[in-house]
C-alpha cells in the first residue's frame, strides 16, 4: 500500500514539475512590455479598419451617385434619332394642280397633277429634340428629395453596422477580459493550495494526516494548475481574434483593463432612454422610412399634373430627291397628360398612402421596444454588478477563511478536514466570481447595444 502512495506521489509530483517547467519557460523569453488597451480603442481601430464596413461605405457613395445622377433631370434632355436604311417600297408625292399657287400670266403651278416617284435607295430620317421639363419640375423635386432620404438611409445602415462591429468587438474583449479575470482569480488562489499541500506533507511526518490525504492535495493543486492552463490557451486564442477584428497583426500583444471599475461605474438611469432614442441607428432609419413614404405619395399624387415641356425639335430627311423637306425646326411647348387611367394612378396613391402608414406603425413600435430593451438592459446591469460585488466579497471571505484554517491546523486547533471544506468553500467561491464576471461583462456588451454606442 505504501509503495503505491509513492508511485502516485512520484506521478504527481513530475506532473507538478512539468506544469511549473511549461508555465515558466514562456516568462523566460524576453517580449517587449504588452500596450494597455481599453475597450474604446479596441472599438476605434476596428472602425477604422474593420474591411467589413467598407462594403457599407461603398453603398452609400452609390446612394450619391443615384442623387446626383437623378438630379439631372431637371435639366434640357437633348436627343439625336438617326434612322437609315434602304427602301423597300417606292414612295410616290404627288402634288396636285396649283398647289403652289396661281399666277397671272402663267396659271396655277403646277398646271397638272405631278407625281414624284422615290426609287429603292438608300435614305434617312435625321431628328432631334431639346426638352426642358417644366410642370414636371415640382415632381422632380420630390424625387431628388426621395433619394436624398435614400442617401441618408443607407447613411443610417452605416451607422447600424459600425454599432454591430463595435458590438462584436466589445463582445469580443469583454470575453477576453472575463477570461484574464479568472486566470487572475485562479493564480491568486493557486499560493493557498500549495500552502496546503505543505501543511499535509508536515503533517503527514508528525503522522497527523494520512498519505492519501497528502495525495487529495497534491492533486486539488495539480487541479488549480490545470484549470489555470486551460485558461491561459483560450486568452491567446481570444487576443489573435480580437486584434483580427481590429484589423491589426494577430500576434500584436495587448493588456486589458477595466476589472476594477465595475462597481464603481455608475449607470445614467435617467438618460439611459433619450440616450437610445437618439443614437440608435434603426430610430433614424425608421424616421426616414416615414419621411420617405409620405413623399411618395406626394410624387403620386403630382402625377395628376400633366407634363408641359419646351421642346425645341428638328427634323430632316437624307435622299429623297428634294420630295421632301429637307431641314425642318419648331419650338414650342409640348404637353403630354393622361386624361383617363381607369382609376389606375387613386389606386396606386392609396397603396403608397397604406405604405406610409405602416412606415409609422413600425416607428411607433421601435419607439416602445427601445424603451423596453434599455430599461431590461439596465436592471440587468445593475443586478450583475451587485452580483460581482456579492460574489468578490464571498471570494475574499473565502480566501482568508482558508488562511486562518491553515493557521489554526499549524496551531492544532481545527482538524484537517476543517482546511480541505475552506479549501472547497474557495473553489466554489472562484468559480462564482467567473460566473458573476461573466454574466456582467455580457450585460454590459447588452447595455452598450440597446444604447447604440460605437
Amino acid at each position: 500500500m505504501n509503495r503505491m502512495l509513492q508511485r502516485y506521489s512520484l506521478v504527481i509530483r513530475c506532473a507538478l514539475t512539468l506544469g511549473a517547467l511549461g508555465t515558466a519557460a514562456p516568462a523566460q523569453e524576453s517580449t517587449p512590455a504588452p500596450e494597455t488597451l481599453t475597450v474604446d480603442q479596441a472599438v476605434g481601430y476596428a472602425l477604422q479598419k474593420n474591411p467589413a464596413l467598407r462594403t457599407a461605405e461603398l453603398e452609400v457613395e452609390k446612394a450619391g451617385d443615384s442623387l446626383s445622377a437623378f438630379r439631372t433631370r431637371r435639366l434640357p434632355s437633348i436627343k439625336w434619332s438617326v434612322l437609315g436604311g434602304q427602301l423597300l417600297s417606292k414612295p410616290t408625292v404627288t402634288f396636285e394642280r396649283g398647289v403652289f399657287g396661281a399666277y397671272p400670266g402663267v396659271g396655277p403651278i403646277p398646271g397638272e397633277e405631278a407625281k414624284v416617284n422615290i426609287p429603292r435607295k438608300p435614305t434617312a430620317f435625321v431628328f432631334g429634340q431639346i426638352l426642358q421639363p417644366l410642370s414636371q419640375q415640382y415632381r422632380l423635386g420630390l424625387g431628388v428629395r426621395s433619394h436624398e432620404l435614400e442617401r441618408q438611409i443607407e447613411e443610417a445602415k452605416l451607422a447600424e453596422r459600425r454599432a454591430a462591429a463595435a458590438e462584436q468587438v466589445r463582445k469580443a474583449y469583454y470575453r477576453l477580459l472575463e477570461t484574464q479575470s479568472a486566470l487572475e482569480s485562479v493564480e491568486q488562489s493557486l499560493p493557498l493550495y500549495r500552502e496546503t499541500v505543505r501543511l499535509v506533507k508536515v503533517g503527514l511526518r508528525l503522522e497527523t494526516v494520512l498519505a492519501s490525504q497528502r495525495l487529495k492535495a497534491e492533486a486539488e493543486v495539480a487541479k488549480v494548475e490545470l484549470e489555470a492552463l486551460k485558461l491561459r490557451n483560450p486568452i491567446a486564442t481570444q487576443i489573435e481574434a480580437l486584434n483580427e477584428l481590429m484589423g491589426r497583426p494577430v500576434n500584436t500583444l495587448f493588456r486589458t483593463v477595466g476589472v476594477e471599475q465595475i462597481v464603481e461605474e455608475r449607470l445614467d438611469v435617467e438618460g439611459a432612454i433619450p440616450k437610445a432614442l437618439i443614437q440608435r441607428p434603426e430610430v433614424r432609419q425608421a424616421s426616414l422610412r416615414v419621411q420617405q413614404a409620405d413623399l411618395d405619395v406626394r410624387a403620386k399624387r403630382s402625377e395628376y399634373i400633366p407634363d408641359v415641356s419646351l421642346a425645341l425639335t428638328y427634323g430632316s430627311a437624307v435622299n429623297f430627291q428634294n420630295a421632301l423637306p429637307q431641314n425642318v425646326a419648331s419650338a414650342g411647348l409640348l404637353l403630354d397628360w393622361e386624361v383617363f387611367d381607369w382609376g389606375r394612378k387613386k389606386q396606386e396613391m392609396n397603396a403608397k398612402r397604406r405604405t406610409a402608414s405602416q412606415a409609422r406603425v413600425a416607428e411607433e413600435a421601435l419607439d416602445r421596444r427601445i424603451r423596453v430593451e434599455v430599461a431590461q438592459a439596465l436592471r440587468q446591469c445593475a443586478e450583475t454588478a451587485q452580483r460581482v460585488k456579492v460574489s468578490t466579497l464571498s471570494q475574499q471571505a473565502a480566501r482568508e477563511g482558508l488562511r486562518e484554517q491553515q493557521s489554526a491546523f499549524r496551531r492544532e486547533a481545527v482538524l484537517w478536514k476543517d482546511v480541505l471544506q475552506s479549501q472547497t468553500n474557495l473553489a466554489g467561491a472562484d468559480d462564482e466570481q467567473r460566473r458573476a464576471l461573466a454574466a456582467y461583462w455580457s450585460a454590459r456588451a447588452e447595455l452598450k447595444r440597446v444604447l447604440g454606442e460605437q
